[in-house]
């Protein structure tokens, strides 16, 4: 298996904290974010990128090719949203556009990219509670999360992409509630890189508590 990956959405928790555990794993990875950064390294890269852009997804993976190789593994960490207050239907459409080009359709397209390459790739989306909880103010948001899981449990029960596997991440808090802004970007980091090491597609929708 090859040990690439990539990390769409470099922030400072759960992008850094996986980036740190595939990198002291043994892999290469490039990290994807629309911020520049000054890293290069033999086993790291940055790609700086708008990810409001689904067609920005494919030069994505041919530079990672090129350099390294076909990943095996995706982690996408990106995501976007616009804030409707009390009126879900109050988001401009352009603005309501971005955040399903980002949380939706930029996923959908890393998740097919790194197939075409790579027919045994993991595939990570970092979700929340939205795809199964309404939150008035979070509609946008809500929408591309639910979106998301839904073509990823679809792409989990396909036969014919296995070896591949697909995962939605919710991470709780130890209550069981949604983890909201105490996001635990290490205990992502350690939940990939176990599915990651695991060849059998597992439950797609991965509620865990931190």
């Amino acid at each position: 298996m090859s040990k690439i990956a990539i990390i769409f959405g470099s922030g400072a928790r759960i992008g850094q904290a996986s980036t740190n555990k595939f990198l002291s794993a043994g892999y290469k990875v490039a990290t994807v974010s629309r911020t520049p950064k000054n890293t290069s390294s033999d086993n790291l890269t940055h790609i700086t990128v708008d990810l409001n852009d689904p067609s920005s997804i494919e030069p994505i993976f041919d530079q990672v090719q090129r350099r390294w190789g076909a990943p095996s593994i995706v982690v996408y960490n990106a995501a976007s949203m616009y804030a409707t207050g009390e009126n879900p239907l109050s988001a401009p459409i352009d603005e309501f556009t971005k955040v399903i080009n980002a949380n939706t359709l930029s996923a959908y397209a890393a998740a097919a990219a790194g197939y075409k390459r790579n027919n045994s790739v993991a595939f990570f989306f970092t979700g929340n509670a939205l795809n199964s909880m309404v939150m008035t103010r979070l509609v946008t948001a809500g929408v591309g999360k639910a979106a998301s899981a839904h073509w990823i449990e679809a792409a989990a029960k396909a036969e014919q992409l296995r070896p591949a596997r697909f995962y939605y991440v919710d991470q709780r808090n130890p209550e069981g509630g949604p983890a909201m802004n105490a996001v635990n970007g290490e205990a992502h980091a350690d939940l990939f890189l176990k599915l990651a090491e695991q060849d059998e597609q597992g439950e797609p929708i991965v509620v865990f508590r931190a």
